[in-house]
């Protein structure tokens, strides 16, 4: 048994060089370049163009198509079998670019020359003028077709957005058609900063979300077979030409090449746009409890409340009627009956809702960790729910948020509040109305505080700190505990 104990032994101390080699070992430099999928959960139209000219060309290099129309790739189209012959004539030619002209000039052609309508799994056409919407396309094919599309003389475009770099029209892991944009490390970051923060935002506070950004990225890159990182929230949110600004081109330039790392390794730069005054441990959202993703003070958030478009991500209230909330919970694949109660079981540290227990009519449904976000539509796990039985509320006249929420609750006017304004210029009297009680019907009422999951560096408190004076790495510091600031090269 010595011999059993010494291979124990041995294993954990060549377990434990292996581990401090990982460490101290350099960090790869990001790529020059990187693929991100800019179609969300995939399309079935893909609009492409160009601001100059354009070339579209398969995977053998064959060119498809070059010009300066707008290219469309399509999935599941339904059309006629023979495109040769003559379209049916319409009276009114702007119809004939109406999905449902085409539909009934398409079956008009079938009844009177007898031509099926087949469905064709992919399609590659120009749009053209729409003086022949029923015109063949370039190509069909059973299965989606890899295409490439490069711009020449300007940007090209995907459904009127603006990219630079590449497009190309592939299949995501589940072989779904998407559009995934080829672009290089810095503008796609520079867009990332313009896309998750305002650009106007605090140089230091631009700065902590450019590194936060580069250290995501060099932690998630070729997760996928055809492209490395989703263009939303699932990822990184990116809107091409769109979030560049100067400012964040400059956050890209002076924190070039920077990443946080821990114990040497790259961090999960985890970050959201508001931790409502505390962020969260990291394993009462997601499945792993990380050192540096610890619960700290976030005091800074609270400046979002003087912001008149970011205040609701300081404090909120979300209002559902029991029927309301059982066809939005419904449509999430939770049916209960009629809800009656919300339970809150289990509260993290920070007052986070850790489980949830929805009791309605017919039965019940455990919620855990930070799904009731999505179950509830709230922006935050950070919140309390009431019951509230009718009841009559007023609302100032020039409370327009209010009065939108009442109207989505059903609520009706019992009575109008006025006053006779006197013109001095005249005799005449104006009725000038400056509010109205409403009466409530009885609803759910969710408070909260915050945006988004609230774990690693809070966006408003990030900004918060900046114009306090704080550095953006004494931001990254305060959010990710232990790290370092780490040079890799690169974007």
């Amino acid at each position: 048994m010595i011999w059993l104990a010494r291979m124990v032994v041995l294993a954990l101390v060549l377990s434990a060089m292996s581990a401090r080699a990982a460490a101290s070992s350099p960090l790869a430099p990001l790529p020059a370049t990187i693929r991100v999928n800019i179609s969300l959960l995939g399309t079935t139209y893909a609009k492409i163009g160009s601001t100059g000219a354009l070339t579209v060309t398969r995977e053998d290099g064959a060119v498809v198509y070059q010009g300066s129309e707008n290219t469309v790739a399509r999935r599941a189209v339904r059309r006629l079998a023979d495109t040769s012959q003559t379209p049916v004539s319409v009276r009114d030619p702007d119809e004939r670019r109406s999905l449902l002209q085409l539909f009934r000039q398409a079956r008009q052609r079938a009844q009177v020359d007898d031509i099926p309508i087949v469905s064709v799994p992919f399609e590659f056409s120009v749009e053209g003028d729409g003086s022949n919407p029923l015109a063949a396309p370039l190509f069909s094919a059973q299965q989606v077709t890899p295409l490439h599309y490069l711009a020449s003389g300007g940007l090209l475009t995907f459904n009127g957005r603006a990219y630079r770099g590449t497009l190309d029209v592939t299949r995501d892991d589940e072989g779904d058609m998407i559009v995934v944009n080829q672009v290089d490390t810095a503008s796609y970051l520079a867009s990332v900063i313009g896309s998750e923060e305002p650009t106007t935002w605090m140089p230091e506070a631009l700065a902590a979300q450019a590194i936060a950004a580069r250290t995501y990225l060099s932690t998630h890159l070729a997760r996928h077979d055809n492209y490395d990182l989703e263009g939303d929230t699932r990822d990184q949110e990116y809107d091409g030409l769109a979030g560049e600004a100067a400012s964040t081109v400059k956050a890209v330039d002076r924190t070039a090449g920077l990443i946080a790392t821990y114990n040497g390794r790259p961090i999960e730069a985890l970050y959201s746009a508001n931790a409502g005054g505390i962020t969260e441990d990291s394993e009462n959202v997601y499945a792993n409890a990380l050192p540096y993703l610890r619960s700290v003070p976030s005091p800074a958030d609270e400046i979002a409340q003087a912001s008149s478009w970011g205040h609701t991500s300081w404090q909120w209230t979300t209002e559902f009627t029991a029927p309301q909330l059982r066809s939005y919970i419904g449509a999430r694949g939770i049916d209960v009956g009629d809800p009656q109660r919300i339970d809150l079981v289990r509260l993290t540290g920070t007052g986070r809702v850790l489980s949830a227990k929805i009791v309605g009519s017919t039965g019940s449904r455990d919620i855990g960790k930070d799904t009731a976000r999505y179950y509830f539509g709230l922006r935050s796990t950070l919140f309390n729910v009431t019951t509230h039985p009718e009841e009559t509320e007023y609302v100032d006249a020039s409370n327009v948020e209010r009065v939108r929420q009442l109207e989505f609750l059903g609520a009706t006017v019992e009575h109008t509040f006025t006053m006779n304004v006197k013109d001095p210029d005249r005799a005449a009297q104006t009725l000038r109305v400056l509010g109205w009680q409403y009466r409530l019907p009885a609803r759910f009422v969710f408070a909260g505080k915050g945006y988004g999951h609230g774990v690693g560096m809070s966006q408003w408190g990030a900004q918060g700190m900046a114009l306090g004076g704080k550095s953006a790495e004494e931001i990254l510091r305060h959010y990710y505990l232990g790290i370092e600031i780490t040079t890799v090269g690169g974007a």
